[in-house]
């Protein structure tokens, strides 16, 4: 019964942290593009759709982070109005009262990772359509990539000078493909499809060359994207996909292993929240304690994303994790 009355005591002010933050993003959002916007008189519906589209990338910050304005802001009432001490008093103990907010952190988190890993993908892929068609008219931006190098495990070495999205089909120019057995196949353009990239060209065995006409196997799944609508090229991608992605591509892994790490991060960061606001004894340290958390979390995440640009270990994603987790279970600890 007491941990349903916290949970009300939590749940309104997350409406309205989730709505904050929402309105934060979004305004962010409307003025980096309010020049384009407004020189190219874009109807009032457009930019509807451009928001309704980026919707569920604001969410992923926004649904954490209103969690921890709420749970701090819920338990700092329960502390101004001493119900908090009647309780402790009363002989509920503070892990009692911990266990509800676990939960609903738990259940934020499952949102997030459906959202960041399925939703926000599909959504950002609607927004940058809508955003190229605006910038660059109904031919929207090509989409090409230059000299991309792919090396699926056990399929050798894939080379194309040009990967060109055209017609519902991503087309190869000047392609070659070294196997393991180190046979080369060369060819001037190509198609990449469910099978495979299939071409026609040449095929060297030793040193004669042989005309080639078929296609070779290629990880399915797997369609470049370049997001507009972010700064990581990897966030147009479903999970499904970044997880093909991530068999020739290395960078990808840390924007897989981050997908994981951000709803994980959900959940500690409620947990984190909730063992600082139980702890408290004075109301004004939550709203303190928000701002720090908040920061905190976000100058580690901002830290490894620079760091995977460099190449770094890609489980870094998981290091802001780590060190809330590592904080959360030392002040449950002092909870007991």
């Amino acid at each position: 019964m007491l941990g349903r009355y916290v949970l009300k005591e939590v749940l309104w002010p997350y409406g309205a942290g989730v709505l904050l933050f929402l309105a934060l993003l979004t305004t962010d959002l409307l003025t980096s593009l309010s020049g384009f916007l407004l020189a190219r008189g874009v109807e009032a519906e457009k930019v509807a759709l451009l928001v309704l589209y980026r919707l569920p990338w604001t969410l992923n910050l926004a649904l954490p982070l209103g969690l921890v304005f709420a749970i701090l802001v819920g338990l700092a009432r329960l502390i101004r109005q001493s119900e908090l001490k009647a309780a402790y008093a009363g002989g509920v103990p503070p892990l009692g009262l911990l266990k509800p907010l676990l939960l609903l952190g738990l259940l934020v988190g499952g949102v997030v990772f459906l959202n960041g890993g399925f939703l926000r993908p599909l959504a950002l892929e609607r927004y940058d359509a809508l955003l190229a068609k605006i910038f660059y008219g109904e031919g929207g931006i090509s989409g090409v990539l230059r000299n991309q190098v792919y090396a699926p495990p056990g399929l050798g070495v894939y080379f194309a000078e040009e990967v060109r999205p055209e017609g519902g089909r991503t087309r190869l120019y000047r392609l070659r493909v070294v196997r393991p057995d180190g046979t080369v196949y060369s060819g001037e353009e190509g198609i990449w499809d469910e099978r495979g990239w299939s071409f026609t060209g040449y095929k060297v065995e030793g040193s004669r060359p042989q005309a080639f006409q078929g296609t070779l196997p290629f990880p399915a799944r797997f369609t470049p994207k370049e997001s507009l609508g972010s700064r990581d090229p990897y966030d147009a991608y479903t999970l499904l996909e970044l997880k093909e992605r991530a068999k020739v591509d290395p960078k990808a892994l840390f924007a897989l292993y981050r997908r994981y790490s951000d709803a994980l991060g959900a959940f500690l960061l409620a947990w984190t929240a909730a063992a600082v606001g139980l702890s408290l004894r004075e109301a004004p340290y939550a709203f303190l304690a928000i701002v720090l958390l908040i920061f905190g979390y976000y100058v580690l995440w901002t830290f490894t994303a620079q760091l995977a640009r460099f190449e770094a270990a890609a489980w870094g994603a998981f290091w802001p994790n780590l060190a809330y987790g590592l904080l959360a279970l030392g002040l449950t600890w002092r909870l007991r």
